[in-house]
């Protein structure tokens, strides 16, 4: 991921700022990836929050119901063209295989009764919030707002994560600790950017 970082930083984004964005994204991706890979190891779903999981998926629906086909919240430089976008589709895809496995594939290792938070006011309240202060990058207020209803609901998204921790008595695979520091960093990069 590095690498490929690095490779599209010099050579697609030419060095621009605005790739900081896409970097970001690359690291949403590692982090969906290292949980995977968690998953798949160990073969249990033990510890990985299905509640955050459902969170990212609806972030990054919201996110590309804009970015697929306006370009207002995309890096300005060419890696916004189509490698972001794309990103954010493996992510997805990725977001969505978790979800199969966990409730599904692994479903006897999962861990419902920790995995409490509830998720519903956060997603009302992102909406709500978004409607009310989102920007007009795109000129179009529907999308607009779905934007940036995904910003605010994909900040919230690890919170469900960190509660299973906590209910679970602190106890952290080494995998699930990167997937969060991971997003910590990918948050970062877009809070840096978006200043």
């Amino acid at each position: 991921f590095l690498g490929i970082g690095v490779v599209i930083y010099h050579f697609v984004a030419e060095g621009q700022f605005s790739a900081i964005m896409t970097m970001a994204v690359m690291l949403q991706c590692l982090a969906m990836l290292l949980l995977l890979m968690q998953s798949l190891s160990t073969g249990s779903a033990a510890g990985i929050s299905a509640r955050a999981l459902k969170l990212e998926a609806l972030s990054l629906c919201c996110r590309l119901s804009s970015t697929t086909w306006l370009n207002g919240y995309l890096p300005a430089d060419a890696s916004g063209d189509w490698i972001f976008q794309a990103i954010d589709v493996c992510t997805l895809l990725l977001v969505l295989g978790l979800l199969h496995t966990v409730l599904v594939g692994q479903r006897a290792s999962y861990e419902e009764q920790e995995d409490s938070l509830p998720i519903a006011p956060m997603v009302f309240g992102s909406f709500l919030m978004a409607a009310i202060l989102h920007a007009d990058m795109n000129s179009r207020p529907l999308f607009d707002t779905l934007w940036m209803t995904g910003l605010f609901v994909g900040v919230l998204a690890v919170l469900p994560q960190l509660w299973l921790v906590w209910r679970t008595g602190g106890r952290i695979e080494a995998l699930t600790s990167h997937f969060i520091a991971m997003m910590a960093m990918s948050r970062v990069l877009s809070g840096i950017f978006m200043w």
